[in-house]
């Protein structure tokens, strides 16, 4: 009896492998035939690209290059870049004098250039492939600082009831998405949330940028983050007060520690 039910399970495994197989045949080339009907285009410069592969995306070899330059000094508290040769362990000149709570900061680059151009093209577009595109540059371009942050779950910071009517989608919850995907790690889009509306920070004096976030978040599950290390993921970093108040939350509710990833460090505050 053992050995014909044994037999029987196989016979669906071994018709798997022959669709995969035959799947595997015929999509190569329709590939080819998609490429040169709708030839991939660059997000960024727009240009024609054959030789995309999957670390670029959507966006050209050369353009990703732009889009995630190599890290020279930057700040181990903010992620500002710093001068070559400054000590940044209390900090840096961009936020020594603010209350931020969360350990670290992970980014692309800073806000200026190729990346605040495909970040606000990607932030206001249509469609969620160029923000998932970013997304995925960051995950893979900056995996291994990623990783040595050990975190426990990726968190994106959400967005009040009221803009989701008017936002055809959550920045952060789709570059979440991609670094919880890269990490193996849960990625948790509803435990945090927005329980009042603000004014959008660039709205906003830097002074009053911290007061307006305050006491804007709750949380569904106060025990969830007992113990863990969290990734608070955005799409740029300014002054901090979104992620730092977030945080505050997080670490009250039990978090050891507290991360941020974001597209883009904002030097500028008016930007």
């Amino acid at each position: 009896m053992n050995s014909v039910n044994n037999t029987d399970a196989a016979k669906p495994a071994a018709g798997l492998s022959i669709n995969k197989r035959s799947r595997s045949w015929w999509s190569a080339p329709l590939r080819e035939v998609l490429d040169l009907a709708f030839p991939p285009r660059c997000l960024l410069c727009e240009v024609i690209d054959y030789s995309s592969n999957s670390h670029s995306g959507s966006y050209c070899s050369e353009c990703a290059e732009q889009l995630c330059p190599l890290p020279i000094n930057r700040c181990l508290c903010c992620g500002a870049e710093i001068g070559l040769y400054s000590m940044s362990e209390n900090g840096c000149t961009h936020c020594r004098h603010r209350n931020l709570r969360f350990e670290s900061v992970t980014c692309l680059g800073m806000y200026e250039g190729p990346i605040r151009k495909a970040i606000l093209a990607a932030k206001w577009s249509f469609s969620a492939v160029p923000i998932r595109s970013l997304g995925r540059l960051l995950a893979t371009e900056r995996r291994e600082e990623l990783q040595l942050l050990k975190v426990d779950r990726v968190i994106p910071i959400p967005q009040h009831w009221r803009q989701r009517v008017f936002r055809h989608f959550n920045p952060a919850w789709i570059i979440a998405e991609e670094i919880a995907s890269a990490l193996q790690v849960p990625c948790d889009a509803h435990l945090l949330y927005r329980q009042r509306q603000t004014r959008a920070q660039k709205r906003v004096p830097v002074s009053q940028r911290f007061g307006n976030q305050a006491e804007a978040f709750s949380l569904q599950d106060m025990h969830v983050v007992d113990g863990e290390r969290i990734l608070l993921v955005d799409d740029v970093l300014t002054t901090g007060a979104t992620c730092s108040e977030a945080t505050k939350l997080l670490r009250q509710n039990g978090a050891r520690e507290c991360h941020v990833a974001v597209l883009g460090r904002v030097l500028d505050s008016s930007a």
